[in-house]
């Protein structure tokens, strides 16, 4: 099984199996991705390593990657919006300033933008063969916006989108 593959296979298992879980950071998601293509590497005795905030460029990290040997076959960086009706003055279980007015920007420093941009320097810059932006956007707060280049929405239901965008050798695709 190529890397790849690997990580696909595990966004698509994030998707089927979305509403079993409570996230409440983007780092809560990076943990479940990475643990369970952790677990797919022992089960299936696969040649690689998941690790997270792996340097890819000086000061640059990675939210996720995976290595065979010393080679960085995936590169992935997350972003997470949380529903703004999850926010505790609603009854919720997200403090409202943490959602006021979101928890991630669109463009500028450290945005989905930015995201989307980084990974395509991991590729353009030779530090991986294949990188991914994923943001997922639990709510649809940014559901109506233009995706960046290379980038597509899909729809995981329950009011779910995630914008991706896959970088390789050059060439992007959704």
């Amino acid at each position: 099984m190529e890397a790849t593959e690997l990580f696909e296979n595990a966004i698509t298992w994030l998707q089927g199996c979305y509403a079993d879980f409570r996230f409440f950071t983007e780092r809560d998601i990076v943990w479940t991705v990475q643990l369970h293509i952790y677990r797919e590497i022992e089960n299936q005795g696969l040649p690689y390593r998941v690790f997270n905030d792996h340097t890819i460029l000086p000061r640059i990290r990675a939210d996720l990657a995976i290595l065979k040997g010393d080679s960085i076959e995936v590169a992935a960086e997350f972003k997470y919006e949380p529903d703004h009706n999850r926010r505790a003055d609603r009854g919720g279980d997200i403090w409202p300033s943490k959602l006021d007015p979101s928890v991630v920007s669109w463009n500028g420093d450290g945005s989905v933008e930015k995201d989307n941009q980084r990974v395509n320097d991991f590729v353009d810059q030779g530090k991986t063969r294949v990188a991914y932006s994923v943001f997922i956007d639990e709510g649809g707060h940014f559901r109506d916006r233009v995706p960046h280049p290379r980038g597509e929405w899909a729809d995981w239901g329950c009011g779910v989108s995630v914008l991706w965008s896959r970088t390789s050798g050059g060439v992007s695709g959704g």
